[in-house]
């Protein structure tokens, strides 16, 4: 059975769904703080609680299963770059006036600044305790599979420069890192007389040029505040309500599936590193080792002309094909390499998964900032969620199909 199948009525009903989830979303930004979106900030509590009502509605059951997340990763990584080039810097100069030796505590010092600027010491960071919110619906029989419609509640931290000069900005932080990890190993060689050129002696000033580099991964730390979101109505307040909305059909209409559990995951901390998305992986391993899983994430959902699916592995390719095509709606083969999602996540734990979006090739110009507001709760968006509703109903009952 298709899900189109399943009631007489079944556009108008899905559309009614459609409309609860912009609705819904639209009624959230006039009456949240939504600068305050952040993982665990009060306006994501707030539509968490909102969304877990609507779920214990909708659903048999739902779980509120915490974890902890290092939200200050980011700026503590880039802090602890700028505190070892500092000493770099620091013992490359003494090098230079007091005393050989200390370009062996420059190389130790510039060799920890490469490794804190590709996020090593992340995991120092305060810990900061956070939810994920399970939902199921159960079969209406014995239970052969699993699928899940997910999507993260935390909107992008604050930024305050653009991606671009973000990324200059680490580009330049590493550049100063590599030059001076260079400018170590090459005056080890000649202190020790292994290497000789006749410019050698010049060589050391460098020690009093490269500090220019030790501002950059400082201006980064102060680049992102994990106080305060952007809006993030299309990344990703859309996405959670259009899960919802899947749901909420099938509870409307008193539906199961024959042999295929139907579920709702919420995460947060998508910003830090998709930690949600980890612990549900590492918290539900019993339950996702003991029935086969398959997980569409809902993620950027707001134009239909750009309405695409990422699928990991050939199984759920076929799943999702045959669901767009059920579902009448035409996928386009955007890819939006740009953005990470927790669809990532889930294929390194080796589960089926896809993930339904409106990203572009391109960057759109309201990504990850302030202009991703509820100006993109249009028509469009109506349109956009209820493709990737429908997909998602015909991926459910085409998975309850191969099991029955």
């Amino acid at each position: 059975m298709k899900a189109s199948e399943t009631f007489e009525r079944y556009d108008g009903k899905v559309r009614e769904c459609c409309n609860y989830a912009v609705r819904s979303s639209k009624s959230f930004m006039e009456n949240a703080d939504t600068n305050k979106r952040q993982a665990g900030g009060k306006a994501e509590l707030v539509l968490r609680d909102q969304l877990t009502k609507d779920l214990k509605e909708f659903c048999d059951e739902v779980d509120e299963v915490s974890f902890y997340a290092k939200q200050k990763a980011y700026i503590t990584s880039n802090l602890l770059t700028f505190i070892f080039l500092v000493a770099t810097a620091v013992f490359a100069i003494l090098f230079s006036l007091v005393n050989p030796y200390f370009i062996l505590a420059a190389l130790v010092t510039a060799l920890l600044s490469l490794l804190a600027a590709l996020g090593v010491f992340g995991g120092t960071s305060k810990s900061v305790e956070d939810l994920n919110v399970f939902a199921r619906r159960k079969a209406s029989g014995e239970p052969a599979a699993r699928i899940i419609f997910e999507a993260n509640l935390d909107a992008p931290f604050k930024r305050n420069i653009s991606r671009g000069t973000a990324a200059l900005l680490k580009f330049l932080t590493l550049l100063g890192v590599a030059l001076y990890i260079a400018f170590c190993v090459v005056m080890l060689l000649v202190d020790n007389g292994t290497l000789n050129f006749g410019f050698q002696d010049e060589l050391e000033y460098l020690a009093y040029g490269l500090p220019i580099f030790v501002i950059f991964p400082l201006i980064l730390s102060r680049t992102v505040s994990t106080g305060f979101s952007f809006p993030g109505v299309a990344d990703n307040l859309l996405g959670a309500y259009a899960a919802c909305g899947a749901m909420r059909y099938m509870s409307e209409q008193d539906l199961r599936l024959e042999s295929t559990e139907l579920c709702v995951l919420l995460t947060s901390s998508k910003e830090a590193k998709n930690a949600g998305a980890k612990a549900f992986v590492r918290d539900f391993k019993a339950d996702l080792d003991a029935l086969d899983t398959t997980i569409l994430c809902f993620d950027s959902i707001y134009d239909p002309d750009s309405l695409n699916v990422i699928s990991k592995g050939r199984k759920v390719s076929k799943l999702v094909d045959e669901a767009a095509a059920n579902a009448g709606v035409l996928l386009t083969d955007h890819n939006p390499k740009y953005h990470k999602g927790d669809l990532k996540v889930y294929d390194k734990a080796g589960l089926a998964a896809a993930q339904i979006s409106s990203l572009p090739d391109e960057v759109p110009p309201f990504y990850r900032n302030e202009n991703d507001d509820v100006d993109l709760l249009n028509p469009n968006a109506v349109h956009a969620v209820e493709g990737a509703i429908k997909v998602a109903l015909e991926a459910a009952y085409a998975l309850d199909a191969q099991d029955a």
